[in-house]
This record gives C-alpha cells, structure tokens and sequence, in this order.
C-alpha cells in the first residue's frame, strides 16, 4: 500500500527478517535485545496465526518504523480468545513529528479489522504511542498502579530524623510491627511453598482456574511454561499458597539483588481471603530477607487482588502506564480487564 507522498505499508511475518526487527527495535530503546529474546517474544500457541509484523517504508524503501501483533490466549467472558498483543512500536528518530506513527498504527489497525475481525487487539503504550492510538479511537479502559510494601524504611526514616541509629532503631521496631500485622491475616492451616522452577502441582492448579467474566491474560501450564519458564532473560520463582494442603492460590516473581527489590508479575488465588493470606506469607518471608527493601506489584484498576493490599501494608502510587484495546465490534472496549505486569511481553 503505497500514499501520494511516496510513503508505503506493508505486512508481513516475523520469520526471515529477524535482524530487520531487532536493528530497528533496537535503534529506538535504551535496552538493546538479542536474537534470543525474539524468538522468544514471537513465539505464539499452536493454534494461533502467525505474528504480523507492520512496516513503514520510506519513499526510497528503506523500513524505518513497525509495529507487531502476536496473538495470546486470553480469557474472555469464559471463552478461550487469541487476541493481538500490539508491541515492538518503533519509528527512526529521523521521521519523527510527521505523523508518520499514527498512518502506520492506523494502518496496523485496519489490517486487523479487515482480517481478524473476531480477535480483540491489546496494547501496554508509551506515550507516544497512547495518543496517537487515542487518535485512531482506540480506547483505554483503565491504568497500571504501582503497590509498594516497604521492608526496610530505614532511608524514609532518616530524612525526618537525620540521625543514622535512630533511623535504625526506628526501622527494626516498624519491621516487627509489620510482621505482627501481617500474621493476623494468615490462618493457622496457611503455608507458602517458593520453588525456582514450575512444579506440577502449580500447573495442575492453574488447569482448575475458573473462567473470570471480563479479560484476562491465559494462566493455564503452556501460558506459563512460555512467558516465565523459558524467559531468556529474567529468572522467576513461583510460590504456591495452600491450606490444610490444598493448594488455594500461587504467585510469581522476581527478586533483583542490585535493587534490593522483589516483583510480583502474576498472582491468583481462590477466594479474597486466600489472596490476603498469601500475600501476608509472602510478606513475612520479604521481612525475614536482610536484604531485600521493597516489594512491588503492578496491577490494573480492576485487579481483584488489589482489594486487599490497602489492610496489608502496601502504598498505591501514581499510574505509570496505561493499556489500550480494541476491537471490530466493540467487545473489547466494554470488557473488564484484568491486567498484571504479566501481560508485558518483556
């Protein structure tokens, strides 16, 4: 598809013109990818179209901008749904402030209604992106709010009190208050597992999930064998909490030693209390960890387990990022969506 100005479309599969992605990419993020990663990024279920690469092409052919959509399980008011997760935008710094952008994400979006009318598309955007998707009539139905719980707030401390001792004597005391609260949410019966690797019963679990009624991101053993399993880059762990040992609820994360700080992508469990009483165990073993300071969750507005983190201890701060959808027919525009950091292919 080619404009009066010279300026062309095109689409096409990922496979072939991995170097052309990642030279791209790569010319427009502070991280540079590999060659690994990508494949990995790619990687879509059996049953799943193949990924669609978008291309912007100069008057003189050269490729200078993309976009990709990959298609993932997700859940749908109880319907298996592969649905296009939009990433991978970039535009050479060169061709920037033309509009050049919203054409090819107007583009991309027009290609998806004409041949996956059927399949919602999502999005987590940069800002860039997020407006001239607005642009397009793209809808954001809600934003990603970072929960923080914080184990060690001997640095908060000592900028009111400017004394070093003080500040940690003040720490160690809030740290065994916290460990009292967090204990009177855990029932007698309620363990937490951790395990480095995904463990059967994890997986078995994750089979049972009830279908939610709004969006939510597949959670079943292939969904979590790919994204956190065979991560190329990221080491996860996995925690699984039980009662009387049934096992009632599991979590994922990421701890980063540099940091001193422990992530929470994904988490699930089977009733509110459960939730509250996992994340308590998780909680107390944070604050037996000498060196961790922070735990950190991302979660959508609409995430159920954000109910209980207030009672917790967690503080909400403000949005960082916002998710986009859309859809031929509207469905995706009306649904609750369901969001984790988990749902960044990253």
């Amino acid at each position: 598809m080619q404009a009066d100005d010279g300026f062309s479309w095109e689409v096409t599969g990922s496979a072939g013109l991995e170097q052309e992605i990642l030279r791209l990419r790569n010319a427009n993020r502070d991280h540079a990818e590999t060659a690994e990663y990508l494949s990995w990024r790619y990687r879509s279920s059996p049953d799943a179209p193949a990924a669609r690469v978008f291309w912007l092409l100069s008057p003189d052919g050269q490729r200078i901008g993309m976009a990709s959509a990959v298609f993932r399980p997700y859940w749908i008011r109880g319907s298996r749904v592969l649905t296009a997760v939009i990433g991978d935008i970039s535009l050479d710094a060169r061709w920037r402030g033309r509009g050049l952008g919203e054409r090819l994400l107007r583009f991309m979006t027009t290609h998806l209604d004409e041949h996956f009318p059927e399949q919602p598309a999502f999005v987590i955007p940069t800002e860039a992106a997020r407006r001239a998707l607005a642009n397009i009539g793209w809808v954001t139905p809600g934003a990603l709010v970072p929960h923080v719980y914080v184990f060690d707030a001997t640095r908060y401390v000592r900028a009111l009190v400017h004394s070093d001792w003080l500040a940690a004597r003040i720490a160690r005391q809030l740290r065994r208050l916290a460990r009292l609260l967090a204990r009177l949410h855990v029932p007698s019966d309620g363990t937490l597992q951790l395990q480095d690797t995904l463990e059967e019963p994890l997986l078995q679990f994750a089979c049972r999930l009830a279908a939610p009624e709004g969006a939510v991101h597949d959670l079943g053993p292939e969904s979590l064998r790919w994204r956190y399993a065979q991560h190329p880059r990221t080491r996860f762990s996995f925690g699984t909490f039980s009662r009387a040992g049934e096992l009632r609820g599991f979590l994922i994360f990421e701890e980063t030693t540099l940091e001193r700080t422990c992530s929470i992508y994904d988490l699930v469990a089977t009733t509110p209390a459960d939730m509250r009483a996992m994340l308590a165990l998780f909680i107390l073993r944070g604050l037996a960890t000498p060196d961790l300071t922070t735990l950190r969750m991302l979660l959508g507005e609409s995430h159920p387990g954000r109910a209980c983190l207030r009672r917790l201890g967690f503080i909400a701060r403000a949005a960082e990022a916002v998710f986009q959808v859309h859809s031929r027919h509207g469905i995706a525009e009306g649904l609750t969506w369901c969001v984790t950091q988990g749902d960044k292919d990253t």
